[in-house]
């Protein structure tokens, strides 16, 4: 009798135990950003409102919360799964957290269902291109053209995708194209002076002056004339342009890689190396910072430091050929 009158106590132990668990409320996640806290407080007065999960999502996703932004943008695509936006939001989620496979899906399946949609294929050509997938790209392009011959922004990724896969003269054609339906295309005048200029083309000019006219304050246009003129051997016009960039943005970090290229062509090795330093500063997961610092430290005679700088480099770009090759001629 006692051993059951045991096993029962247990019993109605364990039953007291679990619902005491059962009513334990899960504590409450903590967020850095209170407006989390507002738009909480609206879904639970409104759980059917699909606009508030995706307000939530994008308040998620602003704080690197990916998984929780994905999770609300599927509960409100389940309310409204038409939502175009929604789902280009969703792709983005996705992409910046390294689904890119769920990031191409989302937006073919976007595409099935709404074959017209011009920036759902221009969206998915994008990705397309980021991923270095040229051929599906072209092949979208070639979509959002038929839908639409006079696309722009469609002509304006044709011809940088085609420049990717090493079609230059193609790629310059579409650009050009680009610019026949819009003389006043920021992208493609960039992009072709950017082209033009790496051939060291004096073609460059005209386009990248263009464009520096339509936004004179834009630090990618600024570097790019400081880059044509540092290729023209005009040193002290690119200095000036690399100057300007870094008062747009300090930290443009090319921009202070090619100040210091150039100090280290004048000799001038120490101020080359306190430039390399800032190029560092503004961006430590940048190989071609550390290889140049490695050379500059190389010519001060400082040769530990520059091995470190070369092997720096290597760490985080195994295949960095000039790097490898500057740290054997320092064993």
């Amino acid at each position: 009798m006692k051993k059951h009158l045991v096993f029962l106590l247990g019993c109605i132990t364990l039953c007291l135990v679990g619902c005491m668990g059962d009513n334990q409320e899960e504590p409450e996640i903590i967020y850095e950003n209170p407006a989390i806290y507002e738009v909480n407080s609206k879904i639970k007065a409104e759980p059917d409102n699909p606009d508030l999960y995706h307000m939530r999502a994008t308040l998620f996703y602003d704080s690197g919360l990916y998984d929780e932004a994905i999770a609300d943008m599927k509960k409100a695509m389940s309310y409204d799964s038409s939502d175009v936006y929604y789902r280009h939001f969703l792709a983005d989620v996705y992409f910046d957290s390294e689904k890119e496979k769920d990031a191409l899906d989302i937006l073919q399946e976007t595409i099935d269902l709404f074959p017209a949609s011009e920036p759902t294929l221009l969206k998915l050509s994008e990705f397309q291109y980021i991923l270095e997938q040229n051929d599906p790209a072209l092949a979208t392009i070639q979509q959002l053209l038929e839908t639409n011959p006079e696309n722009i922004e469609g002509y304006y990724m044709k011809g940088k995708t085609l420049m990717q896969k090493g079609e230059k003269s193609q790629s310059i054609a579409t650009l050009k194209k680009a610019l026949e339906l819009d003389e006043k295309h920021f992208d493609s005048l960039l992009e072709l002076g950017t082209i033009y200029s790496n051939d060291k083309n004096k073609a460059a000019l005209p386009y990248l002056e263009k464009a520096l006219s339509l936004v004179p304050s834009n630090p990618d246009i600024v570097f790019e004339l400081g880059r044509y003129y540092f290729h023209q051997k005009e040193d002290e016009k690119a200095l000036d342009y690399f100057r300007q960039v870094v008062i747009l943005d300090q930290q443009y970090t090319d921009a202070h890689i090619n100040t210091g290229i150039i100090y280290l062509d004048k000799k001038a090795f120490k101020k080359a190396y306190d430039i390399f330093n800032i190029a560092v500063e503004t961006d430590p997961i940048h190989p071609p910072a550390y290889y140049h610092r490695g050379l500059a430290a190389s010519l001060l005679g400082n040769a530990e430091q520059a091995k470190a700088d070369l092997q720096q480099a290597l760490d985080l770009a195994p295949d960095y050929e000039a790097a490898k090759e500057a740290l054997v001629k320092l064993e």
